[in-house]
């Protein structure tokens, strides 16, 4: 997503982890495991975290955003990825390949196959989304990545094929969440809406292009 330049020009001098008196002043991010944002927000040592749903946030006050569907990419001349629409038949699943446990993305890529949590046989597993992408591009497999990962041109590449899967399309959704006891509710709505509206933006550009 392009959402930073668009938070950094709404909210000049604010931040949206770490906030300062009244207004946001600095905008810090931080990446982290979504079980590890969690810890933090709890902590207090974060405000906000932007997270992938589903994910257990029972204790968390959730603003969605936006749906955001799985894409399959596989190597360029690979039979089972050569439709323009690709079904996840069991061959395909059977060679998914997946990210290391602790990555909220492995059990969606897990569920949109139909399959359940797997644990980790130590095998062939990326600790990244780019070392993910990099093994599709080893031919030691096919994976499901993100559509926000794919509009990013993460899965740019002359050895690669991006496919959309058929319907109905696997998806995640995006949420923005906070502590039920944060005091900056007002900033959690307003932070929400600049994110909805960038891919609101983007959404439209992308059919107008």
């Amino acid at each position: 997503m392009r959402t930073r330049p668009a938070v950094d020009a709404r909210y000049s001098g604010r931040t949206a982890c770490r906030a300062g008196s009244g207004l946001i002043e600095s905008l810090a991010l931080r990446e982290d495991l979504t079980n590890n944002l969690l810890l933090r927000l709890e902590d207090g040592q974060l405000d906000f975290a932007l997270i992938a749903l589903p994910y257990e946030t029972a204790n968390m006050l959730v603003e969605t955003l936006f749906d955001d569907e799985l894409w399959i990419v596989g190597r360029k001349g690979d039979p089972e990825v050569k439709a323009k629409t690709v079904n996840l038949v069991p061959s395909l699943s059977e060679r998914l390949l997946l990210l290391e446990e602790g990555h909220c993305l492995r059990d969606h890529a897990l569920h949109a196959c139909g399959k359940s949590i797997r644990h980790s046989s130590g095998d062939m597993e990326a600790t990244s989304l780019l070392t993910l992408v990099q093994m599709v591009e080893s031919g030691l497999g096919i994976a499901l990545v993100p559509g926000m990962a794919v509009h990013g041109g993460l899965t740019e590449s002359p050895t690669l094929v991006t496919r959309a899967l058929a319907r109905p399309r696997p998806k995640r959704t995006i949420a923005l969440v906070a502590r039920r006891s944060t005091s900056r509710l007002a900033e959690l709505k307003a932070l929400a809406e600049v994110f909805r509206q960038d891919r609101a933006s983007f959404s439209t550009g992308r059919r107008s292009g």
